[in-house]
């Protein structure tokens, strides 16, 4: 039987950790996850008859497997029937690729005419995978906010579940042949990020494409490696997942969960500046994202409103590890110069050996530049910016909230031993700023955001630059002039990640957009906004 986690039951300590961060269980053979939704149920209350009769469109469904998600419309049903019995037929087909465990999340949404859908109601299904059908009635429970308490469910919903194996002798490795690239997401010095569909489930991933011969010559070889490593058995879910790795001669392929809702960066230059709830709630989400890497001995080191994607809901989605240092235990230094400019600790700028505290102070800068619109110490002239990171007194806007001021000032203290953070993350956590915050609920993805992004389908890339999205898309071939030789192809004998027979990944990392490459990138972070990604 399916099992269902009620969305208003508390969880224990030992379900809060594992919601947050746990071990990923791998599949001894991967496999595919049929999902019929059948239909819905008793939703008189929250649509009918008369909503019909103004023309509103009828509710559609969001069926999210491993951060990866489809959706479907309803059938208009005959008003009389829709107005009796709040049914809605759906009889929806879709299936999902499995190499790890993971919940089936439905979610119903209500249109509406202007900006910004109604949820209705979501049920969390943690599937059997045992190859038995499962064909249940789930109740649909509120979508929580942070001021909207959960109640009774607002419905039922039909689903009918099927997990299969892939035969052992049927299964070859991945290709570039078993997708179909349809767009570009973003572009780089060693390749490019695009838009693929896997041809045997129809599932839509980004896929990045990196050159090895470019990435040997900038001797990154190690890193592009490590951060294929980073996180190589976490699930988080405020971390975007690969789903999938493979290699030619030429070419490296990441294939990744594909987070339609565009770069925080993007929302951010769009509207200017955040209410400070919504920064709060970004923020909150992050700081549980790194207080993972930091329990894996990983420090991030580039957070910035690039490096963070928006999904369908509006929670965020980690990416792009390409900057994580690891091993890193509690007390351990390093000494490598990189990081984006605006978001450089002092510690760094100084060339003083440095900890897990970095990414408190981007944290910090990064809060300040949701509710301000810019980083603290910003200057176009990067000279006088570090001067400023290294001296000038933080200065904040008549408009910002005292709990957030009093946080800012300790996350950017400049002496990282007395940083809020150095002895942990739940330093952070305690804060007045974070008060309201339910933890556990956060880490459940309980929280309703105040902000979704407009995504008309799973494929949508509206929400993404269209310099790069109106190219043509195609995996390019390599000049043969370019091409790494056979003595060298060595150096990459571990990048690919095979289970039985089929190859697949179950680690963090990044997703397609502008400079979402390995490190030396050098694209525009913005317009006279200094550079992506520097170091030295």
């Amino acid at each position: 039987m399916a099992s269902t986690q009620s969305l208003n039951t508390p969880l224990s300590k030992s379900q809060e950790l594992d919601t947050a961060e746990k071990v990923t269980k791998e599949f001894e053979q991967p496999g595919l996850l049929y999902v019929r939704i059948v239909e819905a149920r008793n939703l008189n209350h929250v649509a009918n008859a008369k909503a019909l009769k103004e023309s509103q469109p009828m509710p559609y469904l969001v069926i999210e497997f491993d951060k990866n998600e489809t959706m479907s419309w309803g059938k208009e049903p005959k008003q009389e029937e829709y107005a009796s019995a709040g049914t809605i037929d759906f009889n929806f087909n879709t299936s999902f690729d499995v190499s790890r465990e993971s919940d089936l999340v439905v979610t119903m949404y209500q249109k509406k005419a202007l900006r910004g859908d109604i949820p209705v109601g979501t049920v969390r299904i943690s599937p059997a995978f045992d190859q038995k059908e499962q064909d249940e009635w789930f109740k649909l429970l509120p979508v929580g906010s942070a001021s909207t308490p959960l109640t009774t469910s607002v419905g039922e919903i039909r689903v009918h579940i099927l997990f299969k194996e892939h035969p052992k002798t049927a299964v070859k490795p991945l290709g570039v042949d078993d997708f179909e690239i349809l767009r570009v997401l973003g572009k780089g010095s060693f390749g490019k990020v695009v838009q693929v569909r896997k041809k045997d489930t129809g599932r839509v991933y980004a896929m990045k494409i990196l050159k090895k011969a470019s990435i040997v010559e900038r001797d990154e070889v190690q890193h592009t490696l490590a951060e294929r490593n980073v996180l190589a058995k976490v699930s988080h879910p405020f971390i975007v997942n690969i789903k999938f790795s493979f290699q030619t001669k030429d070419k490296l392929y990441l294939v990744l969960a594909f987070v339609n809702g565009g770069e925080l960066f993007h929302h951010l230059q769009m509207e200017g500046r955040f209410e400070e709830s919504r920064a709060r709630m970004y923020a909150a989400e992050l700081l549980s994202a790194l207080e993972c890497l930091h329990s894996f001995n990983i420090i991030y080191r580039d957070l910035k409103p690039e490096n963070i994607l928006l999904d369908y809901s509006g929670h965020i989605a980690l990416c792009d590890f390409g900057l994580c240092k690891l091993n890193m235990k509690d007390g351990h230094t390093t000494n490598t110069f990189c990081g984006t400019p605006e978001y450089l600790a002092p510690e760094i700028l100084l060339n003083q050996p440095y900890t897990k505290a970095v990414d408190w102070w981007t944290l910090g800068v990064l809060i300040y530049e949701m509710i301000v619109g810019l980083p603290p110490f910003y200057d176009e002239n990067h000279s006088v910016m570090y001067e400023r990171i290294l001296g000038d007194e933080l200065k904040f806007p008549d408009y910002m909230g005292t709990a957030v001021m009093d946080l800012l000032k300790k996350l950017l203290n400049r002496d990282p031993a007395q940083r809020l953070g150095a002895n942990g993350a739940q330093e952070l956590k305690s804060h007045p700023f974070f008060a309201e915050i339910n933890w556990q609920k956060l880490n459940a993805r309980k929280y309703r955001p105040a902000f979704r992004p407009e995504v008309s389908h799973a494929a949508d890339t509206s929400n993404f630059d269209q310099e790069f999205t109106s190219e043509e898309a195609r995996d390019s071939c390599v000049d043969p002039h370019n091409r790494l030789p056979d003595s060298q192809q060595a150096q990459f004998a571990g990048f690919s990640y095979r289970k039985t027979s089929a190859e697949s990944m179950q680690i963090g990392s990044l997703n397609g957009r502008r400079g979402s490459l390995p490190r030396g990138s050098l694209a525009l972070r913005r317009e006279g906004h200094g550079l992506r990604r520097w170091e030295e």
